[in-house]
């Protein structure tokens, strides 16, 4: 009885490892739940647009969608299921237990909701055009892997292909192996479907996708780094500080034709702001020189929070 009561005061005294154990489960439900919602978005696509206009994905998926075509009794999600059983068998020891789990209830969630979904909305029929159907699926599967991607897990198939291929060979690229992966799914689509634009749908597919994705990963918050180099640092700091709302970062620097010690400016500006920028600058010191950089994405103060 004793021991249990000092249990229980350890637990009562040490709030931070409570609070750090609740910010966990926290953390670990909203994971997935964006894993699970981003494999919804994904399944609809493939029914939905991809998979009505006779178009593949690639990986895994595309092979399993093509059994599925060939066959016609072989449901898409179990084949995708079977298919990745072996992989995750050969590639078992080289994955960390999260990125296993994770992939885990990628795959069969995304499987599940595949053939679950077919006989709901696979007569839905919303746009006959193909192209449309391209477009329209690319973006909103690409919105599915995305959200699947962001949360340390993916859907499979090539990407534990790659895994274990960079494993044995460092130096070949993990881009590399997906795309000859893709490469030959795509190739195969040409002759399943006895048509080579099955091949350039599904190209266009994987573009759109892919974009979508990086938009996602790396921040749609396009925002412009400055670069300032001036003989006026301080004012002109004080000026962008003023006019333009926006602090500096003072970079000890030298003009190399002249020997002579500078200060140059770093400043991140929304694209609205550049136009004040500009003319600050051009007021407090019409000789200085200006670089403007394009920034995918800027977290901090002023900007998107780091969370």
């Amino acid at each position: 009885m004793k021991k249990r009561h000092k249990d229980k005061q350890k637990i009562h005294k040490d709030p931070e490892k409570q609070r750090a154990a609740r910010n966990r489960v926290t953390r670990a439900i909203w994971d997935y739940s964006l894993i699970l919602l981003g494999n919804l978005a994904l399944a609809s696509a493939i029914v939905i647009f991809i998979r009505p206009a006779d178009v593949i994905v690639g990986g895994v998926s595309g092979i399993a969608q093509m059994i599925e075509h060939l066959t016609g009794f072989m449901p898409m999600g179990v084949t995708i299921i079977l298919l990745n059983l072996p992989l995750f068998l050969l590639s078992f020891r080289s994955m960390g237990r999260q990125f296993l789990v994770r992939t885990v209830v990628a795959i069969i969630a995304s499987s599940l909701m595949i053939d679950f979904l077919t006989p709901y909305i696979a007569e839905w029929h919303i746009t006959e055009d193909k192209l449309l159907s391209v477009l329209y699926g690319g973006v909103l599967m690409g919105v599915g892997l995305g959200m699947v991607f962001s949360r340390g897990a993916t859907t499979g198939g090539s990407d534990i292909i790659s895994k274990m291929v960079t494993r044995k060979k460092p130096h070949v690229s993990l881009g590399r192996v997906n795309l000859t992966v893709n490469a030959f799914v795509i190739v195969a689509a040409a002759f399943v479907y006895r048509s080579p634009e099955a091949a350039l749908y599904a190209i266009l597919v994987q573009y759109v996708s892919a974009t979508v994705i990086d938009m996602l990963l790396s921040g749609m918050d396009h925002a412009s780094a400055a670069l300032i180099v001036t003989s006026r640092p301080q004012e002109m700091a004080d000026a962008v500080l003023n006019e333009v709302h926006r602090g500096c970062t003072g970079l000890d620097a030298r003009g190399m034709y002249t020997q002579q010690p500078t200060t140059t400016l770093l400043v991140a500006v929304r694209p609205h702001e550049v136009s004040r920028l500009k003319a600050a600058a051009q007021r407090v010191d019409p000789s200085s020189f200006m670089i403007l950089l394009n920034a995918r994405e800027v977290l901090g103060l002023g900007f998107k929070s780091m969370g």
